[in-house]
């Protein structure tokens, strides 16, 4: 990672063991881009968008897309962030995710468990977006996936959003005991 005797922090008003105390070394995913942190990682897949039609689809579905995203993205049960958005005066679609899991078990959630939700977003909005069901997706996706240059995982990493569910359910059940308690 970096030697804490030699490091120089960006600011003089922070200190090496500072920097130290707080960085996560970050590395390259097992299989297939992106970084990842513990057992957090990112995803980040940049795509021309079909003219000139692809804008008008994409501003016509986000809304359902987004009041549908908890329910797709429960399935999964993986994901921490998601982003999707037009960039680049509409010229490209960017999706781009935070997950804990390996890269091909993520993908392979994401086929089995949220393929509808995807091709609704993706379909004639992603240029040449073949659908996630088709043998043409996984070369698709490694075609446009960028890995970020800089990325940060969150202050636990090795939390899944399972993991955190779980905590604040077992925090507000403690809350209530603990209300009950004092009444």
């Amino acid at each position: 990672m970096f030697d804490v005797e030699t490091y120089e922090p960006i600011s003089s008003d922070v200190s090496a063991e500072d920097i130290g105390r707080v960085t996560r070394e970050a590395r390259r995913q097992t299989e297939g881009s992106g970084m990842r942190v513990g057992n957090r990682a990112e995803f980040t897949l940049v795509a021309p968008v079909s003219q000139p039609d692809g804008p008008k689809v994409f501003q016509e579905r986000i809304k359902k897309a987004q009041v549908e995203a908890p329910y797709w993205e429960g399935r999964l049960g993986t994901v921490h962030d998601l982003r999707v958005c037009l960039i680049n005066d509409d010229q490209q679609i960017l999706f781009a995710a935070t997950y804990s899991d390996e890269f091909k078990p993520y993908v392979q959630d994401v086929i089995r468990f949220a393929q509808p939700w995807i091709d609704y977003i993706f379909t004639d909005v992603a240029e040449g977006f073949p659908g996630l069901t088709s043998d043409e997706a996984l070369p698709y996706i490694a075609k446009y996936q960028v890995e970020a240059g800089v990325w940060y995982g969150g202050p636990d990493p090795d939390a899944s959003p399972r993991d955190i569910t779980r905590s604040l359910k077992t925090s507000e059940a403690f809350g209530r005991l603990l209300d009950t308690v004092q009444e």
